[in-house]
Formats: structure tokens, C-alpha cells, sequence
């Protein structure tokens, strides 16, 4: 039994996303380059496992070598007229051109798989090193003649760059000649091969590093044998854009941003929101692993079984993470939290029957757990005043959301008002998604609260 889960991305597929998967591979595949492609999605929502996912079923294999393990899952989609490529952007979001930094791994990645995949392909060993050495070439232009490629290190040479990037001539379609000739020379000999890069976490990098980025790609990698494939928050990249663009002063700045990220990525796949049943189903998958006492049994079922009848999750993997991390913790500090045969409530929109029936002390386990990992002001308040809890209740019900009573949950985004669903961005945290389930409850005394915020 593990204690507690990480954020790592991962191969397993927690949402059930596997046609959204198939979709961006046999695009991938089938799609005729120069291609950008953007898989879109907010924060926390599981992009680098989609695009970690994509990659393992083009390819076979993991970009972080042995780090994950890849003999549990199978790879549907594998095409040998693939070389996929990874990076990591925000790694280099400092550097003066992070398009070099790009280029030289790309030249690295080429170079190892060429050297460990067997291939009939009719070439010398010397026309792969000819073929390398272009992007040795290549590299020394973008970074202004002052790198080669045995550096690793690109960060020395972009103060120098900025002073000299408009001094430097560049002979841009021998540039591109040469590079897409290079990596046709290293690509399998099979129909319509190609380069297929995996940008990573664009959407974390500072904007004039992304702005970078994405210049840089334009110029050197808008290629026949090349597909992009960007994992990033369309939202934060257009608010990036603006600010690097300079476009606050123009009325339409989210429009113009829109359009030059439209001329990178010509097809923005968004990623999947799962629903209250895929939600709860995973929260249980990893509850489970990490509350582990028998005694415990009985409770966990309880919680997830009130997760399965109330949308008050969060459509963000990372975020659901951390609230079964949290309610392990709690189960960890008082080993006796354990209850059986306790107060129930039924849903009103469930016929009274016995298995519409919800333990109370589940549900209240649960609210408490989301009100410590997502409205953080709203627990100090009940960790001070239990008794606070009945003014919560009272604010899932009411129509005036800016009574002075409800001064800590000022910040909080309500997903009601009375009983009208209110548009609300589906993975925010910051969502207040308890309203129906403090209704049904409707009266939560403050000894209740004790027995969960005293922890």
C-alpha cells in the first residue's frame, strides 16, 4: 500500500480516454506535414499523460527511458515510419533561443534512435553522421554562431544572441533544405515518414520564452517530414501571447492572439472532461490504493458511494489526487475514524430506498476533505468556529451570495444559485460544487465537524 499518490504523468488511462487517444495517433499518422497540433487543456487535467500516452502507443516505448514502466500497457498504434521526439519546454525557458535547445535535442534523440532500431534502410554510417552534422550546422545559426553541438550548456549565449540576432544573415530555404533533406536521410524508408515532436508544458513557460518557442519552430521545423504536437492550456498561451505580443492596448488582443497560435497549431484537439461517473470511478481507483486498513473498508465504500450520486468533484485528475491524498492522511492521523450503522440521508432526487440511503458521516468526511484541499478560508473558519458549518448550509441555499456572513467564501466560485446550475469552468478547484450535497443534508451540527477538522 502506497501512503500517498504523486503527480507524475503516467501511461494509465484514469478517465477512459482511450478514443481521444486513437484520434490525436491516427492523426498523427495520417495527417500530411508541415502540421502543428495542440492538445488543449487546462491545468492539472492529465495533458503531459495524454501526450506521454500518445507517444507510447506511436512508438512503444516511454521518453523517460526506464523511469516508467511500459510492460503493463499495450501499444495499438505503433508505426515505424514514426522517430518521435520529446521536450520539455519549460526546462528551457530561461535560455536566450530556446529553439536551440530544441534542435540539439532533436539531433540527440535522432541520433539514439538511429543507433538502436534495426533498419534495412540502404544508407552508410557516414551519410547519418553528414546528416547529424547538419543540424550541427544548423544549431550554430540559430544560436548566432556561437554554439556547436557538443555544448550542452545554451544558456551563455543569449544576451549575445539578442545583440546580434538581426546582424545575422540567414539563408532561410537553405536552412530548411538542408534540414528537412537531413532528417529525410534519417528518417525509415517507409511511406510518408516522419518527425513527430512532442512539446511538452509550453503553457508553464514564461511568455517571451514560449513567444520564442514558437517563432523559432515557425522558422526552422515548419517542415514536409515534421508534426508538432503542443500539450498546452489554450488559455494561458493566448494570455501569454497578448503580453508577449504587446497587444494589451488593442480591442480585439484575445482575438489576435488567437490567430497567431492558430498559425502554429492548425488543429486544437481539446482534451476530454470527464463526468460525474468517470470522476467518481477514479477517485475510488485511488482511494482505495492508499486507505488500505480493513477496518477502514466500510468507510472508503461510503465516500466513494457519495462521490458516485453528487457532482462535487473537480474534472481534474491532479486536484482528485490530492483529495484522496488528503483523506488518506485523515483516516492516518486518527486511526480510530472508523464508523458503521451511523446517521443517514437520502438524495431528494433518489426514490427512498435502501440503497439510496447515504452515510452521513461519509458525506460530512468528504465535505470537510474539500473544503481543506480546495476552499481553504472556509475550513480555518470551521477549524475556529465548528458551529460556522450551519452558515455554510445556509450558503448552499441562498440567493444572496454577497451576505456579510459569508466573508469566506467570497472567493469561492458558486455552481448554484438556489436551484439554477451556474456556468463554471469544469477542473477549477476553486469551485464550489457541495451545494446540492449540503442541502440534502440540510442541518450539520458543529460536534459532527469536530470529528473531521480536529484531525
Amino acid at each position: 500500500m502506497i501512503l500517498s499518490h504523486n503527480d507524475d504523468p503516467t501511461l494509465h488511462d484514469g478517465f477512459d480516454n482511450k478514443d481521444f487517444i486513437k484520434e490525436v495517433c491516427l492523426l498523427i499518422k495520417k495527417c500530411r506535414p508541415p502540421k502543428g497540433i495542440g492538445l488543449n487543456g487546462y491545468w492539472g487535467t492529465g495533458k503531459t499523460s495524454a501526450l506521454l500516452q500518445v507517444y507510447f502507443q506511436l512508438s512503444g516505448k516511454s521518453p523517460y527511458n526506464n523511469d516508467i514502466d511500459t510492460n503493463s500497457f499495450s501499444a495499438e498504434y505503433v508505426d515505424e515510419s514514426i522517430i518521435p521526439i520529446w521536450f520539455e519546454a519549460w526546462r528551457y525557458q530561461y535560455e536566450g533561443q530556446p529553439i536551440v535547445a530544441l534542435l540539439n535535442e532533436i539531433r540527440h534523440q535522432m541520433g539514439m534512435f538511429q543507433k538502436f532500431t534495426d533498419s534495412t534502410k540502404k544508407i552508410a554510417g557516414v551519410t547519418i553522421l553528414g546528416a547529424l552534422s547538419v543540424f550541427d550546422e544548423v544549431i550554430k545559426v540559430a544560436s548566432g554562431g556561437l554554439l556547436k553541438h557538443q555544448i550542452d550548456k545554451v544558456q551563455t549565449i543569449g544576451d549575445t544572441w539578442e545583440k546580434e540576432r538581426y546582424q545575422q544573415h540567414l539563408p532561410g530555404q537553405t536552412i530548411n533544405k538542408l534540414l528537412q533533406e537531413a532528417i529525410n536521410s534519417i528518417l525509415p524508408e517507409k511511406d510518408n515518414p516522419k518527425l513527430a515532436i512532442f512539446i511538452d508544458d509550453l503553457d508553464r513557460c514564461e511568455p517571451e520564452s514560449a513567444l520564442r518557442l514558437m517563432e523559432g519552430i515557425k522558422v526552422y521545423l515548419n517542415l514536409d517530414n515534421c508534426v508538432v504536437i503542443f500539450g498546452l492550456d489554450q488559455r494561458q498561451i493566448e494570455r501569454a501571447l497578448i503580453k508577449a505580443l504587446g497587444l494589451n492596448n488593442h480591442e480585439n488582443d484575445e482575438h489576435y492572439a488567437r490567430e497567431y497560435l492558430e498559425k502554429i497549431c492548425q488543429d486544437i484537439i481539446h482534451l476530454p472532461l470527464a463526468g460525474k461517473k468517470k470522476k467518481s470511478d477514479y477517485f475510488s481507483g485511488l482511494l482505495k490504493e492508499v486507505v488500505g486498513e480493513p477496518k477502514h473498508q466500510f468507510c472508503v465504500e461510503q465516500i466513494i458511494k457519495v462521490t458516485s450520486m453528487y457532482d462535487c468533484l473537480p474534472a481534474n485528475p491532479r486536484k482528485i489526487k490530492a483529495l484522496s491524498n488528503r483523506i488518506a492522511s485523515m483516516f492516518r492521523q486518527q486511526l480510530s475514524l472508523e464508523w458503521e450503522n451511523g446517521p443517514t440521508f437520502s438524495s431528494l432526487g433518489e426514490e427512498q430506498d435502501e440503497t439510496s440511503n447515504l452515510d452521513k458521516n461519509a458525506a460530512i468526511c468528504l465535505i470537510v476533505a474539500i473544503l481543506y484541499c480546495f476552499h481553504r478560508a472556509v475550513y480555518e473558519q470551521l477549524q475556529k468556529s465548528p458551529e460556522y458549518i450551519s452558515t455554510v448550509v445556509e450558503y448552499a441555499s441562498s440567493q444572496d451570495l454577497n451576505n456579510e456572513d459569508y466573508l469566506p467564501m467570497r472567493g469561492i466560485k458558486p455552481s448554484m444559485s438556489v436551484d439554477k446550475e451556474l456556468p463554471v469552468n469544469p477542473s477549477d478547484s476553486n469551485v464550489f460544487r457541495l451545494h446540492q450535497l449540503l442541502i440534502d443534508l440540510r442541518t450539520i451540527g458543529s460536534e459532527e465537524i469536530l470529528l473531521f477538522t480536529n484531525l
